[in-house]
């Protein structure tokens, strides 16, 4: 199945804001959404790791908590890598999101983030999104909203909100860290004007 990917908004820029926070390393996280036909939504992420080559238990609870709590609505993984002109698949990405496919039975999309596209004035859309297809990952096509959000992300960065953003790995270090980001989603909202 040929799958159109969809990021709204608020987790667009949530995704963009945990790779700002750490732009020397890969960053991980759970894309929460919905699937209707050949269309996936994504309406919401949680951020796990800042590390390149993240420790599998960690990875595997944050999973199952976040399963938990959004159970089907969990449909995939984001990453990036952690030089801006490494534009391959991260191995750790894909068997995460192979992970998620067996956990929900259900096939899940990946996201990366095109590192190189990091700046402020950046018109091209900065995700690109895979699907399953064997044993391999193929480029699905993104739905991007263009201007619509861009001024909204700009003004976020520019507030340098991605210092409020709190990963599971932070969470760890921390159990007051909250890696749902409810707070950051509500400045996120009012920052930006972008809808939840």
């Amino acid at each position: 199945m040929k799958y159109q990917v969809e990021t709204q908004a608020l987790p667009y820029s949530t995704i963009i804001l945990h790779c700002l926070k750490y732009p020397s390393k890969g960053v991980f996280g759970l894309l929460i959404g919905n699937k209707k036909g050949d269309k996936v939504t994504i309406t919401g992420c949680v951020p796990l790791s800042h590390e390149s080559t993240p420790l599998a238990p960690p990875l595997e609870l944050a999973t199952s908590l976040v399963h938990g709590k959004f159970g089907a609505s969990l449909v995939g993984v984001y990453f990036s890598n952690s030089t801006p002109s490494d534009t391959s698949l991260n191995v750790y990405a894909t068997r995460l999101a192979d992970r998620i496919s067996n956990v929900t039975s259900s096939p899940a999309v990946l996201v990366q983030v095109m590192n190189e596209r990091l700046v402020s004035d950046c018109e091209q859309d900065r995700l690109v999104a895979y699907e399953k297809d064997g044993e391999s990952w193929k480029e699905a096509k993104t739905i991007f909203q263009g201007s619509n959000f861009l001024r909204g992300l700009q003004a976020v960065i520019r507030k340098k909100l991605y210092r409020e953003l709190a990963d599971f790995e932070n969470h760890l270090d921390n159990p007051e860290f909250d890696f749902y980001n409810t707070n950051l989603s509500n400045k996120l909202v009012q920052v930006a004007e972008f809808r939840s």
